[in-house]
């Protein structure tokens, strides 16, 4: 991953993934969902909220495909992002515990776990399903698979047709189907509402989306940048992507010649940047966004995860260039 001195681990849930030293372009396979022959779960809980399901399920996700048994009663997140989907879908009462860095809803079961850890550093707390966002090597699902703990692998999004995609595994796995067609198709038409109400005032509009205060960036050919795109923002920093990773570390002078008309930080909590200190930089006083005004600070996690929370970030985006 990029260096380790700046970044809290909620940006870096999405940057270790896609940067991987800030340089690679690997890149996992979408997760989808298929469903197996359907079969009673004995013992399984009643689905709650008006979901039905019959178990076992098979999901597909980006570990190939899994079979959950029964439906799931003690969930393991250890993905931010996943913990804000599996509430958003209603599954928030079958969840034993998430990581240190799911913090959204701030009432999570939180543990020290930080997705690290082996495998049987999690049997204590009996999960039945394990979510993850990273296991390059697949090394901790294959553990959780000797202990027939079933794993889903759900990494940072590639496209919003991702995040609908995972909401649809987990929905699922866990027995609230329903649920999370329901969440992908508010978020999508809430998405839609949003590029609808700024219309053409930010077609063509320059910005510069800034990852740490080490000028890693997001280019247009990431999930990130794809959501500025759907307002029709030009990004700077896409000509400097010459890697192909989609996060470019830019210089400042190159940064300053590229002039955007607006900056957003992305670093705001982990590096504790703002306006002020942006505006501080060497040279960077000449900036157009700088001198209109148009640097913006986002919290760290909604600029960062690919759950429900991109309709908060989009509408941050949004109002900022609407209002000018």
């Amino acid at each position: 991953m990029r260096r380790t001195n700046a970044l809290t681990v909620v940006t870096a849930v999405l940057l270790a993934a896609l940067l991987a030293a800030c340089g690679s372009t690997a890149t996992h396979p979408p997760a989808t969902t298929t469903v197996g022959a359907p079969a009673s779960a004995a013992g399984a809980p009643a689905p709650t909220g008006g979901s039905s399901a019959s178990f076992p399920v098979r999901v597909t996700a980006a570990n190939g495909d899994v079979t959950i048994p029964a439906r799931p009663a003690r969930i393991l997140s250890l993905s931010p992002t996943a913990t804000e989907m599996l509430y958003a879908i209603g599954a928030g009462p079958q969840i034993a515990g998430v990581d240190k860095y799911s913090t959204d809803p701030p009432d999570a079961p939180r543990t020290r776990f930080d997705g690290t850890e082996g495998a049987e550093s999690y049997v204590p707390l009996h999960p039945d399903l394990v979510v993850i966002w990273s296991d390059s090597t697949g090394k901790l699902a294959g553990q959780l698979a000797t202990l027939h703990i079933p794993a889903l692998l759900l990494p940072p999004a590639a496209t919003i047709d991702d995040t609908y995609s995972q909401l649809m595994v987990l929905g699922r796995a866990t027995g609230h189907a329903a649920e999370a067609a329901r969440e992908s198709a508010s978020i999508r038409e809430q998405l839609d509402s949003i590029t609808r109400s700024v219309g053409n005032r930010a077609k063509g509009v320059t910005y510069y989306h800034e990852v740490d205060n080490t000028l890693y960036t997001a280019t247009s050919k990431t999930f990130i940048g794809a959501l500025y795109a759907r307002l029709g923002m030009v990004n700077v920093a896409d000509p400097a992507d010459h890697g192909g990773s989609g996060y470019p570390q830019l210089s400042a002078e190159y940064l300053v010649k590229a002039d955007p008309d607006y900056v957003f930080l992305a670093d705001t909590v982990c590096c504790h940047e703002s306006a002020a200190t942006f505006a501080a930089r060497p040279g960077f006083p000449a900036m157009t966004a700088v001198r209109e005004h148009h640097v913006v600070g986002l919290p760290d996690p909604i600029a960062s995860q690919w759950g429900p929370r991109v309709v908060d970030f989009l509408r941050d985006v949004a109002a900022a260039v609407t209002r000018g």
